[in-house]
This record gives structure tokens, sequence and C-alpha cells, in this order.
């Protein structure tokens, strides 16, 4: 048998005839208000768009600003498979923590949480926009956003999978602890 004349599956022929005919369109939406939760998303995206998948990361104006300052490596940002999507940011009350407080859940963060609700609607028209022109959407989220990305149950092109960002050796103690 004579394999000189067999194309490796990677070689740049077949993988263009493969981009072309299966036109797959990430989602990307973090969770707003922890750094290390935008950060690992936006490394994930830089990771995808690397396979020349186009990646949408869409997070606030504000959350975007910073992300974008603090990443490690501002060459994967020039990328020109990452699109950024800015949304206003809600606006919400910021009280001070209570040192006091019974509970040791950072309750003064919640206004922030129930703002971000409202990031339900643009994320939605982001996705119809995109849905019209790939042939599949991948909504990746943070596991915090699940309302958010709830209209990708009726896009018939698109389908979400949940990003955890913490530790295996995290969720190895939490199941732990719970026996």
């Amino acid at each position: 048998m004579d394999v000189s004349n067999i194309q490796d599956p990677r070689s740049q022929g077949i993988m263009s005839s493969i981009s072309k005919n299966a036109q797959v369109e990430v989602i990307v939406v973090p969770f707003l208000c922890m750094q290390s939760h935008l950060n690992q998303l936006l490394q994930l995206s830089c990771l995808i768009s690397s396979y020349n998948i186009p990646v949408h990361y869409a997070t606030t104006a504000t959350h975007l600003c910073q992300v974008q300052l603090r990443f490690n490596s501002q060459t994967y940002l020039q990328n020109p498979n990452i699109h950024f999507h800015e949304f206003p940011t809600p606006p919400f009350l910021s009280p001070p923590p209570n040192p006091n407080s019974s509970s040791k859940f950072p309750s003064h963060l919640l206004p922030s949480f129930e703002a971000f609700i409202q990031l339900r609607d643009p994320v939605a028209d982001l996705l119809r926009e995109i849905s019209n022109t790939a042939t599949r959407v991948v909504v990746i989220h943070d596991f915090n956003m699940a309302y958010v990305v709830q209209d990708v149950a009726t896009i018939p092109n698109a389908e979400s999978y949940v990003f955890s960002p913490v530790s295996a050796f995290f969720m190895l103690l939490q199941d732990h602890e719970s026996f």
C-alpha cells in the first residue's frame, strides 16, 4: 500500500473545507463579580479561538475593561477570532459589608447579583443575532449566569455548557464533607 498519497487529516486542505462546512461560533458569558471567573473564561476563549473558531466574549463594559487590563497575555487579546461585546452595567446599590453578620455569605453583594439578571435580554439578542448566521452556536457560561443564558433553549442550533471555575480538589472536598 502506497501511503505517500494519504493526507494527514490535520493538513490545511482538509481542515479548511471542514471549517467552511461546520461553522461553529462560541459565546462565552462569565460571572461578573469575580475577576477569577472573568479571567478563566477569557483564557478558555483564547484557547478555543486558537482553533480558528470565532469566540464572542460577552460581559459588561466595566468588567471587560478589568479583565483586559489584568489579562496576562495582551497578544492573545489581538486575536481576530475573539470578539468582545460590551453591555451597559445595570445600576445597583452597593452597601458596605456587615462584619457583624451572623451569616458568612457576603450579602452585601446580593444587589449586584440581582442587577446582572438584567443582562438576559442583551445576551439573548446577541445569541439570536449569531444563530442567524452560524450553523451551530455553543454557549459556555459560568454556573452563576444560568438565568442570563436560559434563552439558549429556544434556539434550535444552539447549545449551552456550564463552566465551573472551581478546582477539582475543591469539588472533592465538598463531596467529602457531604458524607
